[in-house]
């Protein structure tokens, strides 16, 4: 089908096409290929797809392809069904942004695992609940994430107020089905580009204040019936494995040190020998255990925390003569980038604790990828 359409409208169309609708500021987003920002030449770039009947946009700031578009496209199948509750369009658009930064780093989105290994793709949530079992209808993620041997549940938190679900968020993760390609292993949080250390620190003081419960992977339920919706806070559990934090503006530099992080771990590790649990860190070269953590794993500067909190109350009870102790102290050291210095250091007795070491990442050069993106 012949049109006048510039090549950046066809492309927002063509993800229209895939995901029925997406917020306005995010086809705006999409048509600045040139990366200009400016939001009345895009605007007026936006125009020519709802003056000629492409797409329409709503009050509420929704855009949604028409019969019209859809047509340039006759071979691309949705991923999704929108029904017209508002409920449905914002689940809806949620789910096309993410697929949309994700595609900005070159991430595919489709409806199957496709057979190629060493591809990064993402695969939407409706159509995930197709491919995996049991999942509850209460979880908030945008989808799954395949990079190289993770299996990352997606969500965009925004400012970091979103309603947690996490009785229903642990359905991602359940061990029981047997089918262990499709359990998630980990999770990859998107939020705004100028709260993220702020959010950071919120979830992980959350989640700080339930420790003994939430970082205790032995009495997890799991369950088969729906669990109530709750309005709580976002909280971190062990069973998620690894939780990333990042943000759209830093999204790609994240996926390159997701797909980095086992060799760099091997890399500083050397002969020393690797840790049997994560609340003990990554290695340990005694009397030093080592938490590495070059991605912003909000559940390992958990783990770090815990650990270098009960060593204070343990030294502490020494000191005061509670307990015998006549062996050699266990220091905890961390090892992070530069632009999570505020998180790292966000408790004061950890940060000056007798025994805790902080060093700042820099990427080795002779670091293998263990997987590929084309």
């Amino acid at each position: 089908m012949k049109t006048k359409l510039k090549e950046n409208q066809l492309r927002l169309l063509e993800h229209l096409a895939r995901f029925e609708v997406l917020d306005y500021a995010s086809c705006l987003r999409m048509l600045d290929t040139e990366n200009t920002k400016d939001l009345v030449k895009l605007s007026y770039a936006f125009r020519p797809l709802t003056k000629n009947n492409y797409a329409v946009k709503y009050g509420d700031g929704n855009v949604r392809i028409l019969s019209k578009g859809k047509r340039l496209f006759p071979a691309l199948l949705p991923f999704v069904t929108v029904n017209g509750s508002a409920t449905g369009m914002k689940r809806a658009a949620y789910v096309s942004r993410v697929a949309m930064y994700l595609a900005e780093c070159g991430v595919e989105s489709y409806d199957r695992v496709p057979d190629n290994d060493d591809e990064w793709f993402f695969i939407p949530s409706a159509c995930w609940r197709r491919l995996r079992p049991g999942i509850l209808s209460t979880t908030r993620f945008a989808g799954m994430l395949f990079i190289g041997a993770h299996r990352l549940a997606v969500y965009d938190i925004g400012d970091g107020n979103m309603e947690w679900q996490l009785k229903a968020e642990h359905s991602l993760f359940y061990r029981k089905y047997g089918d262990y390609e499709t359990r998630a292993t980990g999770v990859l949080m998107l939020c705004d580009d100028e709260q993220r250390v702020e959010i950071a620190q919120r979830i992980i003081r959350t989640t700080m204040w339930k420790r003994k419960q939430l970082l205790n992977d032995k009495r997890t339920q799991e369950r088969d019936r729906p669990v109530q919706y709750v309005k709580a806070p976002i909280r971190l559990a062990a069973y998620f494995e690894r939780v990333y934090m990042t943000t759209p503006k830093l999204l790609s530099q994240s996926l390159d040190a997701i797909c980095d992080e086992y060799d760099a771990i091997e890399h500083y590790r050397g002969n020393n020998a690797r840790s049997g649990d994560p609340k003990h860190g990554d290695y340990e070269d005694y009397p030093t255990r080592y938490f590495f953590n070059a991605t912003t794993d909000l559940l390992k500067y958990v783990y770090f925390f815990a650990a270098v909190k009960a060593d204070i109350e343990f030294r502490t009870k020494v000191a005061a003569g509670e307990l015998p102790f006549y062996g050699e102290y266990v220091n905890y050291a961390i090892c992070l980038p530069r632009q999570d210095t505020a998180i790292a250091k966000m408790y004061d007795d950890v940060s000056n604790a007798e025994g805790s070491i902080y060093y700042e990442y820099i990427c080795p050069e002779n670091v293998q990828n263990d997987c590929t993106q084309n």
